[in-house]
């Protein structure tokens, strides 16, 4: 693989960041488009945001990366040495690359606004950095001054037609709220997934650190919404990527940006309790992941209905009633906490009891029943499918 120098190309009030790309026998551009308005703070001095975006795709080929515009030299170090080898722990079937430089860059090629930014989906992850990092009291060089919205797969991971329109579609159906705190909420365009073609919450680290590293000259401090307590985190073969982030978000830092991991000190059920004291999450708390619901809530799959459970122990519902539909809540709740109580491998199970045991929340006997029997179903299959040869377990072909 062979990332060139980075160019920039307007046109009208678009602007757009792109390197030509060698890679399989094949050329082609990767590319992250703004508003032009950040022009003064675009970063072409180097190349990480590209390296950084494209580091899973040649490890994936077994690709050796050959660099033709200056890498940071302590974002060469980290990949190089710590975060190769996390992502090969965490996807065993990618390979080590040599990462080939021309010139190192030590920060010094530019200046920094250093301001602080964070993502904003309106997810109780983001809305919960805001608790700490705006509405708190963060000491100075810690309170969010920008949000920054990307289209780097959240959105759908392998078709970019549709993922650009759920993407704008959710754009602008947050963009209220930033304006209402006087925030700057900078849009950001890709086709990073159209060369990826891989699972987003397998990879979803480097890929928004990716298009915030396009901002270098603005951005001195990023703070990275993680999902999951310290004590679900670790370094393993996983089919999700945030369990890494409190040993992997630091690792994509340069000289001039800082990435930091935010939120592993809280549960699910604790972020939510921040985030319910908020009054703007109350018409702006976002966390479906079905495209169909047009960037809204559709109150019934599992993002929604683990939201919604946990709103309920807290008591605080019926405020959320403008962002979801509770009425679709109340016909799938009966169905979703037997599941949950029935899946010991679940995280939010853990979180969910624990809540329910010191706050004194009981569920009803027949979900408990019920959980108990789905619990018993899962373990019976697991054993037989197991005891199976998996030739026999080979559906034929027809």
């Amino acid at each position: 693989m062979r990332i060139r120098a980075p160019e920039l190309i307007t046109d009208g009030e678009e602007l757009r960041i792109q390197a030509p790309v060698e890679y399989a026998g094949r050329q082609t551009r990767l590319w992250f488009s703004m508003n032009r308005r950040y022009l003064p703070y675009v970063t072409t001095e180097k190349c990480d945001g590209f390296l950084v975006g494209l580091l899973l795709l040649a490890m994936r080929l077994g690709e050796d990366i050959h660099l033709d515009a200056p890498v940071s030299a302590k974002l060469f170090y980290n990949l190089r040495n710590h975060y190769m080898r996390v992502l090969r722990i965490l996807i065993p079937s990618l390979r080590s690359v040599a990462i080939v430089p021309t010139t190192f860059d030590t920060g010094d090629s530019y200046e920094c606004r250093d301001e602080v930014v964070t993502g904003f989906s309106a997810g109780v992850d983001s809305f919960c950095v805001l608790a700490d990092h705006y509405f708190g009291s963060p000491p100075p060089g810690f309170k969010v001054t920008r949000l920054v919205f990307n289209n780097v797969g959240s959105h759908g991971e392998y078709d970019p037609g549709p993922a650009r329109i759920l993407f704008n579609q959710r754009y602008d159906l947050l963009r209220g709220y930033p304006s209402e705190l006087g925030l700057d909420f900078v849009k950001i365009d890709s086709n990073l997934l159209d060369l990826l073609q891989m699972e987003f919450v397998q990879t979803h680290l480097p890929r928004n650190v990716a298009a915030v590293m396009m901002l270098q000259k603005l951005f001195g401090r990023y703070l990275y919404a993680s999902a999951h307590p310290y004590e679900d985190c670790r370094v393993a073969e996983s089919k999700n990527m945030a369990t890494t982030d409190p040993v992997s978000v630091h690792l994509l830092s340069t000289e001039t940006l800082e990435c930091m991991s935010t939120g592993c000190q809280y549960s699910r059920v604790e972020k939510t309790r921040k985030v319910a004291e908020i009054d703007g999450a109350r018409r702006y708390l976002n966390v479906c992941t079905r495209a169909v619901a047009r960037g809204k809530n559709c109150s019934t799959c599992r993002k929604c209905r683990r939201t919604l459970l946990a709103l309920e122990m807290l008591g605080e519902i019926e405020k959320f009633r403008d962002v979801f539909d509770l009425a679709a809540w109340k016909r799938a709740r009966g169905r979703f906490i037997v599941s949950l109580l029935g899946n010991h491998a679940d995280d939010f199970r853990r979180e969910i009891v624990e809540h329910a045991n010191s706050h004194g929340f009981r569920f009803d006997w027949p979900h408990r029943l019920a959980g108990h029997g789905y619990a018993v179903g899962r373990a019976v299959a697991s054993r037989l499918s197991s005891a199976v040869p998996a030739r026999l377990r080979r559906r034929p072909r027809r």
